[in-house]
């Protein structure tokens, strides 16, 4: 029997044995019912399986709560959380071996069934973002606001970056998002949602992440381009991928319009969205 269950009967119990007495006190009434019951906001070890939650999480405050985190969070907030494994291949056995009471985390998180592994093992786990779209990664701020008992903040939060999503005044710059120089950020990513709320045009003529053939990169036209900086050695820097014919022949590859950013600015939504929003949005001045 739990606790809060323990406590429940012995207060009947306890009114119980003041009714075959006769009138009970209103003292004796409220002194009865003073059971402390537990909120359904009130966990205390908390695993963040994909790092959008775990930037959410720390944001609000409730970092002291986060007992795991998938590998591939660098957050200095979170130097000396243990990893679970990372969020692309997360295993039941990883998250339970920290003994959360609560695992949240996105569409990120693979595999998907990973969720209802774990509430069939009894720790609950929750989806707050299943969608990659920017009212589900508002709405996440939310939900984890009120799972680390934020409520208040998390509300306050979304709402901030919410407003600092809104669409900005439109430039007509081209700009290419990609990942190594070849792959690159098409119509319906989170980068496309990203450049056109930034007042840009998408310059790749492709839906999803895929490859962009030489072809392709000529007949963009990009006058920006950038691509995540952990691949600047790969393309050989600015000076060596401006030089590629494809690239040269653009307006990016000749007034020096490319750009090596975090791969998390472009390639999926954050806390720094809004931020990203205006560095595009200067590029095009």
């Amino acid at each position: 029997m739990s606790s809060a269950l323990s406590k429940t009967t012995l207060t009947h119990s306890v009114i119980n044995k003041k009714r075959t007495r006769g009138a009970i006190s209103t003292a004796a009434i409220l002194g009865a019912l003073a059971v402390p019951t537990l909120s359904a906001q009130a966990y205390e070890r908390i695993v963040a399986m994909s790092p959008d939650v775990a930037d959410v999480v720390v944001a609000l405050g409730a970092t002291d709560k986060l007992v795991g985190k998938d590998a591939t969070n660098k957050n200095p907030a979170l130097k000396s959380v243990p990893a679970v494994g990372m969020h692309r291949n997360i295993t039941a056995e990883s998250v339970l071996a920290v003994k959360p009471d609560l695992a949240l985390g996105s569409y990120m998180v693979q595999p998907a069934s990973i969720y209802q592994r774990l509430n069939g093992l009894k720790v609950k786990a929750v989806n707050v973002a299943p969608k990659e779209e920017v009212s589900t990664f508002a709405s996440s701020i939310k939900s984890i606001g009120n799972y680390v008992d934020k409520k208040a903040a998390g509300s306050q939060l979304a709402k901030r970056w919410q407003a600092g999503m809104s669409p900005m005044a439109k430039t007509g710059k081209r700009y290419l998002l990609s990942y190594d120089g070849r792959i690159v950020a098409g119509k319906g990513t989170v980068g496309d949602e990203l450049i056109r709320r930034a007042g840009g045009i998408n310059a790749a003529n492709v839906s999803g992440l895929k490859p962009l053939s030489r072809e392709g990169w000529l007949a963009a036209k990009p006058d920006v381009i950038i691509i995540a900086e952990h691949n600047e050695a790969v393309v050989g820097g600015v000076s060596k991928f401006s030089k590629r014919p494809e690239v040269a022949a653009s307006t990016a590859g000749k007034n020096d319009g490319v750009h090596f950013w975090p791969a998390d600015d472009f390639l999926r939504y954050g806390l720094q969205s809004p931020e990203v929003l205006k560095k595009l949005n200067a590029l095009a001045k």
